[in-house]
């Protein structure tokens, strides 16, 4: 079972912790409300540790490889020039799990952050019930604006 500790409920009744999860990764929680719903603490638990549970150690480690070569790749993206190894391995040394988002259906959105390659930004990746990704996004780390004209979401070559 996930642990959750710092637990905390804001002022709009949306409850934070920390999460240790596989490969040694840290990361900030946040169940996410919307405007009209209502949850005690108890269900906004229950609903975030069965969201996280099938984080394993290759399930992040899967993840984070696809992030880094949809990004990478999105990168060069009509440039006559290729990516290299060096490429995605820069990317992969300092891609950083620092957070997830849980909304009451158990959506999850990871968010990871890549200070050199990805100043000041951070990297979302929505997940899909098969813990693949949904939408992979690149945006100034607002929780507050998710409609910001500063996205730059990454199309899956599906």
């Amino acid at each position: 079972m996930i642990e959750l500790t710092d637990i905390d409920l804001d002022d709009d009744g949306e409850l934070s912790a920390v999460v240790s999860l596989p490969g040694d990764r840290q990361a900030a929680v946040l169940f996410a409300l919307d405007d009209d719903e209502r949850y005690d603490a108890a269900e906004m638990l229950a609903i975030t540790q069965r969201a996280l549970v099938p984080l394993t150690g290759e399930v992040l480690d899967r993840l984070e490889d696809e992030i880094v070569h949809e990004l990478v790749d999105s990168d060069f993206e009509g440039d006559a020039d290729a990516p290299e190894a060096s490429d995605y391995a820069l990317l992969a040394g300092e891609l950083d799990l620092q957070g997830a988002i849980v909304s009451s259906d158990a959506t999850l959105v990871l968010v990871y952050d890549a200070p050199t390659q990805y100043p000041s930004l951070a990297i979302y990746a929505e997940l899909d019930g098969a813990l693949e990704i949904e939408v992979l996004s690149v945006a100034e780390p607002d929780e507050d604006d998710e409609d910001d004209e500063d996205d730059e979401e990454v199309e899956r070559g599906d």
